[in-house]
């Protein structure tokens, strides 16, 4: 019998299910967030709805790791959209359409003369990417123009977190510049 892979997991039907909806709905239990805090499960849960009901929580997602999953490849994209497309959808229309393409990680509308997004893609591999730019380049050019393509291997992501962005924000610090690089000794 095959011994199982720790970096490529087989995942079955259920994995994947499950892992659906995790990703539909993953929360720390308010009970462990009181523990670590000292205050009741109700108040905990309080402050959770305050911040779900302003906007500030907008969902929960857990942070996979794409190369298990997979994703052995991304792309940094930079797009610009043509007139005849921003003559037929809204903003908010062709925000949904990037929505739903599932190599789409993240996706940002710029306001720059020469493009009108930035999408952070995942894919399989190289051939996947490939293909799929090729029909963008081909299929899609009177909608799409690509105007910039960085690929890069998920081996080299260093970080994909805001956290200590959001930790220098709430504690209202300054980022020290001499912390950006490594410090000569």
């Amino acid at each position: 019998m095959k011994e199982p892979d720790p970096e490529n997991p087989h995942l079955s039907k259920n994995d994947q299910e499950v892992l659906k909806n995790i990703i539909q709905s993953a929360k720390l239990p308010d009970t462990d967030i009181a523990k670590k805090m000292g205050l009741s499960p109700q108040a905990v849960f309080k402050i959770r709805h305050k911040l779900e009901s302003r906007g500030i929580i907008k969902g929960y997602q857990p942070i996979l790791d794409l190369k298990k999953l997979g994703i052995k490849v991304m792309a940094l994209l930079v797009i610009k959209l043509t007139s005849e497309v921003w003559n037929t959808y809204t903003d908010r229309e062709i925000s949904q359409r990037i929505k739903q393409i599932p190599y789409v990680i993240n996706a940002y509308r710029v306001l720059e003369a020469d493009a009108s997004h930035i999408l952070i893609m995942g894919f399989r591999d190289l051939e996947q990417m490939d293909m799929y730019l090729a029909k963008i380049q081909t299929k899609f050019s009177q909608e799409v123009i690509i105007k910039e393509i960085i690929p890069f291997s998920t081996e080299k992501v260093i970080s994909e977190s805001p956290v200590g962005l959001l930790y220098e924000i709430l504690d209202k610090k300054e980022f020290p510049l001499d912390e950006f690089f490594l410090k000569k000794k």
